[in-house]
């Protein structure tokens, strides 16, 4: 008879009209937790979103021990199903503060709710020890470069190369170009015109080159997994 159930339940959870459902509760989920970003939504209608939330909790709380139920022993041998568990886990800790900002990571079950976001994910799992080389590459060429930046720029242009940590932060900004055109005209118009062609280079290697090779790594990950998944079919 318990068999029976667990097959019934099963069959539930599996069922694509459950797997959209729960995906719409997500996202109405984030909804209302947007919502209680704003002090006139919370003013007006505050108690609503809250008692929303506790349902939103409740409902992930049901459909996690309804795979408990259908999925038995093996439900601890699936990563994603762990995953749910210490997501939901985290916003059952009763708290005010800090501890109600972390309802946000709710959001994340999408990611075990979703097969192409779950492809993503485990294509970046199995990409890190590629992606882990290509890390410490790029940090140990921004070392370079920072080190190097303090000494030749640090007394002309201090708030940008003034120490090791400074002239770090500046590299990072320039690998990701944020404020790229503020940096080269506060180095041009301190450390003279031939400054710029430093910043180039150090852009090109590090904004280009590397960050190319670490999509390059990741993209060639996803390319792995789906003709293995193509193999299989």
């Amino acid at each position: 008879m318990l068999t029976q159930y667990r097959s019934r339940v099963f069959d539930v959870i599996e069922n694509t009209w459950f797997k959209r459902m729960v995906i719409a509760v997500i996202i109405a989920n984030s909804v209302t937790l947007g919502l209680e970003t704003y002090p006139a939504m919370m003013n007006q209608y505050g108690p609503a979103l809250l008692q929303f939330d506790r349902w939103f909790l409740t409902f992930f709380v049901v459909e996690l021990l309804l795979k408990l139920f259908a999925q038995g022993k093996t439900f601890f041998r699936k990563g994603w199903n762990l995953f749910d568990v210490i997501i939901v886990g985290i916003c059952l800790i009763p708290g005010a503060g800090i501890m109600s900002a972390f309802r946000a990571l709710r959001l994340l079950r999408l990611l075990s709710v979703v097969p192409a976001f779950q492809q993503i994910t485990e294509a970046l799992i199995r990409a890190a020890s590629g992606a882990a080389a290509v890390f410490g590459l790029l940090g140990l060429v921004l070392s370079v470069f920072a080190l190097l930046s303090s000494k030749l720029f640090g007394a002309a242009v201090p708030h940008l190369y003034g120490n090791f940590h400074t002239s770090l932060l500046t590299h990072f900004q320039m690998m990701v170009f944020d404020n790229w055109r503020d940096i080269v005209n506060s180095t041009v118009e301190q450390a003279g015109v031939w400054a710029q062609w430093y910043i180039i280079g150090a852009s090109t290697v590090t904004g280009f080159i590397l960050v190319s090779l670490l999509i390059g790594v990741i993209i060639d990950s996803l390319q792995i997994k789906h003709k293995q998944e193509s193999e299989h079919i």
